[in-house]
């Protein structure tokens, strides 16, 4: 190696007064003496023998550029601790949700978030977190998103009637763009032991806004369901114009079927073991009733109205203040399908406003409503009604209580 060294510093001084050619010759004789790569040998001797003028002990010095001599650079991070500080309380707060999500909710209600005394953020940090990108957000919770995965059952039972009455929802019946088509399905909450009596969860989700409303029911009997689904129509900030949902039998009945008839709704079903179908209710099945509530069994009347008082703060939580991105395509690249979603993620209450077929009336009482509402209080009161529903959770014997995520 010393040897090496000793000919680079000699031939480096020739190869860098040489010319092109003449740099050609003199590198291949030197990789035929050393057995270097020619691209590492030219490195090499581009800074072989060079002197360099450092400070050292209060005098200039010149110092032979050598691989000790090279400082390591030594960059001055941007964002703080208190930075960092403030990112993890405000994404514990709102339930943990990801990158692409996070940044938008900190903008849009940057001044809430800090002024709420709770959250103990310091003011300081305040002016760095409304420019931070999504992808330092991405890197500072990369250690804090260890969560514990749990699968529940299937409760759904297929309904043997009115199968030729209601009929397959097929891509040409809807137009998926307009507001009012949605999609429905029932979460059940029977902790892993499907016998007796338990609480479901109805969803139901517009397919073209992502507004999504959930309601807590007693049992799937019909007369429940056909309950909430009227609750539901009077409450929906768009008129009600079509209902998808599986093959359930709290669905395929003729109570849901007149109902819908009466209503002037639209109401079709999808095909039998093929849950894609319904792809937008599944996702909000998950990502928000099974990470909010859990997997935990709720049995009676104290259960069910602990359920629907998470509802009743939960809905306009979610649609007025957490933003979410929408596959607007898909692109098939060779044997895999690649997705494409939105450059910038938006809340259901920003789609209807944006929405050309929203009549102003409607955007001006949703608008009054948004106005009347705080994204702290909403969340605090989230979440005390989710400690009251923990405490009434019945597990299954042999289950295990597993964290879940609020949000």
């Amino acid at each position: 190696m010393k040897e090496r060294q000793a000919l680079a510093d000699v031939t480096g001084s020739r190869y860098r007064m040489a010319k092109k050619t003449g740099k050609s010759v003199i590198l291949g004789g030197f990789c035929k003496s050393t057995g270097y790569n020619r691209k590492y040998a030219i490195t090499i001797l581009q800074n072989a023998g060079k002197t360099q003028l450092r400070r050292i002990d209060g005098k200039t010095v010149k110092v032979k550029i050598t691989a000790k001599t090279h400082r390591k650079r030594v960059y001055k991070h941007y964002y703080g601790e208190d930075v960092e500080t403030a990112v993890l309380t405000i994404w514990r707060f709102l339930g943990g949700i990801c990158g692409k999500r996070l940044i938008p909710m900190i903008r849009e209600n940057l001044e809430a978030l800090f002024a709420d005394k709770g959250l103990n953020l310091s003011l300081e940090a305040k002016t760095k977190t409304a420019e931070i990108s999504r992808c330092t957000v991405e890197r500072m919770l990369r250690g804090e998103r260890k969560r514990c995965k749990t699968k529940g059952t299937c409760a759904t039972k297929p309904g043997t009637l009115l199968k030729q009455q209601i009929p397959v929802r097929t891509f040409w019946h809807w137009d998926d763009k307009k507001p009012g088509f949605t999609e429905v399905d029932t979460v059940s909450h029977d902790g892993g032991y499907a016998e007796g009596e338990f609480a479901y969860t109805l969803s139901l989700t517009d397919v073209a806004l992502c507004w999504s409303e959930f309601r807590a029911l007693r049992n799937k009997a019909r007369k429940w369901t056909l309950e909430q689904f009227e609750d539901i129509r009077t409450s929906f900030p768009v008129p009600l114009k079509g209902i998808d949902s599986d093959n359930g039998s709290e669905f395929i009945n003729w109570h849901l079927k007149g109902w819908c008839e009466t209503n002037e709704i639209n109401f079709t079903r999808g095909r039998q073991y093929h849950k894609n179908d319904n792809a937008y209710v599944e996702q909000k099945n998950g990502d928000i009733v099974r990470k909010t509530v859990g997997y935990g069994r709720f049995e009676g009347d104290n259960a069910l109205s602990a359920l629907s008082a998470v509802y009743m703060v939960m809905n306009p939580l979610y649609n007025f203040f957490y933003p979410n991105l929408k596959c607007v395509n898909k692109i098939q690249v060779g044997q895999r399908t690649r997705r494409v979603y939105e450059k910038e993620a938006k809340t259901p209450y920003r789609r209807v406003m944006e929405s050309p077929d929203v009549s102003e009336d409607l955007k001006q009482r949703l608008a009054d409503k948004k106005n009347s509402l705080n994204i702290i209080s909403l969340q605090r009161a989230l979440d005390s009604a989710l400690e009251h529903l923990d405490r009434l959770v019945q597990h299954s014997p042999g289950s295990v209580d597993c964290p879940k995520a609020h949000g």
